[in-house]
């Protein structure tokens, strides 16, 4: 098929997806104080502004990738733009701590709506041989979402309140959703049913898991997450036992079956796990270890994206050129190497973390845009929504095993380290190693996830489904 003649300009409504998306997340954590003390909540309250979008979002995200490959991923995406406008116009209007969190959730649907076809637009849109490039490109507007946060939302939020980090995302949405429906092109589709229960019970296992995830960190109470966890291991089971043999079901063989797809989702899962294992306990260190003031702690936390950002390129266009062996190679060394500044030596000092994210920013610079650029080169067109879901889905899968293992050996995030026992806080420093240490076994194991790739490029696309042959 003919890709479209203007897809890089195309790509930019899709970096504004990216970016939208992104830089929401920043500004919303930084309002979370001065919502609460609006709306008269409590600090641990007002943390359900940002789990609800979470929550909804990542339970959506299987769904959606399963429907968007029956319908026009386009339209799709374009009315992702008009929902999370709509969410945004909802949660700035006056009307208490209900109608946010309400809004929130809309947020959080529109959200899923383009994050479960960013990925199988960029497929669909650019060859093989640009593919990498794109996504590249698409890492310079993630990060600088991520960069733009804070800096962007404390300025607005000075001026004019923080109502208004809302009320910028609806003209925004609006714009975005209009160029989409006039620039992007019609997409294959599958004529594959819709595995509605299987979606279900995934979108149940996600949501179980993360929030047992959540209160997990915000407590520091095993017993607090039991319920959700069990209910979440249940649904697993049902789910394994439910898609087995079954041809069109939302776990699709191509997914644990074609290897580069395989093998991509894997070391994804473990990047993810890294980093938010890696990042949770930072601040409270330097804060509380280290006596650093916020803002300088901002920004050594700045320091990670930024190395992504500049290295995204870099990748995309290596991996174009002699495929996803050596970008995501070099990447998870990287990723392995930054746990290093902390584990050796004394306690560790604000030095150590800059290093460690520079190596661990330029580690995953280099990692994602060819990891899903190869992935993505992997599907079929017919199934690119579903495996771009996925990969979205794997994001949070990874992020909610490193909230367990950074609570689990680090501790509450207010002080109390991860131990039963009460009383005075212990030293972290030797939990804090030991987080690290497990961080580089699990960069390892994605070091040896990305050997399983070949070492020269391959361009061996995988065949469309039978149903969409004729296409």
């Amino acid at each position: 098929m003919e890709k479209p003649a203007n897809r890089w300009a195309i790509l930019q409504i899709i970096n504004l997806g990216t970016f939208m998306t992104t830089l929401d997340v920043g500004i919303v954590n930084l309002a979370l104080p001065v919502m609460a003390s609006d709306n008269e909540v409590t600090l641990a309250t007002v943390q359900w502004v940002v789990t609800i979008y979470l929550l909804v979002m990542a339970g959506l995200l299987p769904v959606l990738g399963n429907v968007s490959d029956r319908l026009n991923r386009g339209k799709i995406y374009s009315a992702g733009f008009l929902v999370f406008a709509l969410g945004s116009l909802l949660a700035a209007l006056p009307g208490g701590f209900a109608l946010l969190l309400a809004a929130r959730a809309v947020q959080g649907c529109g959200a899923a709506m383009i994050m479960a076809n960013s990925q199988a637009m960029v497929r669909f849109m650019f060859p093989d041989k640009e593919r990498g490039k794109a996504l590249g490109i698409n890492t310079i507007v993630m990060s600088a979402g991520t960069l733009s946060g804070p800096t962007i939302g404390g300025f607005m939020m000075n001026v004019w309140g923080w109502p208004s980090l809302f009320w910028t995302n609806v003209p925004i949405g609006l714009i975005a959703a209009a160029f989409g429906y006039l620039w992007f092109p019609e997409t294959e589709r599958s004529r594959r049913p819709v595995d509605f229960v299987g979606s279900l019970a995934l979108a149940v296992c996600v949501l179980c898991l993360f929030t047992a995830a959540v209160f997990f960190e915000r407590t520091g109470v095993p017993g607090m997450a039991v319920v959700p966890a069990g209910a979440g291991l249940l649904s697993a089971g049902f789910l394994a036992f439910y898609e087995r043999g079954r041809p069109n079901g939302v776990i699709d063989p191509i997914l644990y079956r074609v290897r580069p797809i395989a093998v991509g989702n894997l070391s994804a899962f473990l990047y993810y796990a890294v980093q938010t294992a890696a990042q949770i306990p930072q601040a409270f260190y330097m804060r509380s270890g280290l006596g650093l003031p916020i803002p300088v702690i901002g920004l050594v936390l700045a320091v990670q994206p930024v190395f992504l950002g500049l290295l995204g390129p870099l990748s995309g266009w290596s991996r174009d050129r002699y495929g996803a062996f050596w970008p995501t190679s070099l990447g998870s060394v990287l990723c392995t190497l930054s746990t290093v500044p902390v584990i050796a030596g004394g306690a560790p000092v604000t030095a150590d973390f800059i290093w460690a994210g520079a190596l661990f920013g330029a580690g995953g610079g280099l990692f994602l845009a060819s990891n899903n650029a190869d992935i993505m080169s992997a599907a079929p067109g017919d199934k690119s929504s579903l495996v771009g879901s996925m990969l979205a889905l794997i994001r949070y899968l990874g992020m909610i095993a490193g909230i367990a293992l950074a609570v689990l050996l680090v501790g509450h995030l207010d002080g109390e380290q991860g131990s039963a026992s009460g009383g005075a806080a212990a030293d972290p420093v030797p939990h804090l190693r030991l987080l690290f240490c497990l961080c580089g076994l699990l960069s390892l194991a994605m070091l040896a996830a990305a050997l399983l790739r070949p070492i020269r490029k391959q361009v061996k696309p995988v065949s469309q489904s039978r149903h969409a042959s004729g296409n």
